[in-house]
């Protein structure tokens, strides 16, 4: 466990949500592994901090292993460590009452604007809004490294190797280091929803 990890103790412990150890549910897809549990924010407020800043493994508590289809299996680990560079993108069916926190928090100085992307990994093809700074193009949005997990929401993946198995989130995290390709969703008909 780490120092992001550990829940904060205070005087009013139920003043605070943070006390208690707030967590999100979510699921993770990789190239090899796909996994529903929850993740502890600690420190943070939204999942997109907790995850964008940590390095090394990723903790998921409760974790069941599930099939390339997304039906769960039997197996179950109290704790399972993940190493980022094996996720695809973490999800979320419902991001709750907190909220993505893919807008707020970010200030207001610099307007953004939501596009809806395409986004090509080894193993998935995704659709999804994207907030932008608004005289971003497409190749600066490509060739940017930080955030490592870009935040998108209504979101839809479907498995490239099994075209039926697609999953629908509204929230996801993209790992930059899986991505191979992405496209305008404009320019990609196909991909409308």
């Amino acid at each position: 466990m780490t120092v992001w990890d550990a829940p904060i103790f205070t005087a009013s412990a139920e003043a605070s949500p943070l006390a208690i150890g707030v967590s999100e549910e979510i699921e993770l897809v990789g190239p090899h592994l796909r996994v529903k549990g929850t993740i502890a924010l600690g420190l943070f407020h939204r999942l997109s901090d907790r995850v964008n800043h940590s390095r090394g493994y990723i903790l998921v508590r409760d974790a069941q292993l599930m099939r390339r289809n997304g039906d769960p299996t039997d197996l179950m680990l109290e704790e399972l460590m993940i190493n980022q560079d094996e996720i695809t993108f973490i999800g979320q069916r419902s991001a709750g009452a907190r909220g993505a926190g893919v807008v707020e928090g970010y200030g207001t100085a610099v307007a953004r604007e939501t596009r809806r992307y395409v986004f090509f990994t080894p193993g998935h093809t995704i659709s999804a809004d994207v907030q932008v700074f608004g005289e971003s193009d497409l190749a600066s949005f490509a060739e940017a490294s930080d955030p490592r997990f870009v935040p998108l929401t209504r979101a839809r993946a479907r498995s490239l190797a099994d075209r039926r198995v697609i999953s629908h989130y509204e929230l996801l995290l993209l790992n930059r280091t899986q991505l191979t390709a992405v496209a305008e969703a404009s320019r990609a008909a196909s991909f409308a929803d």
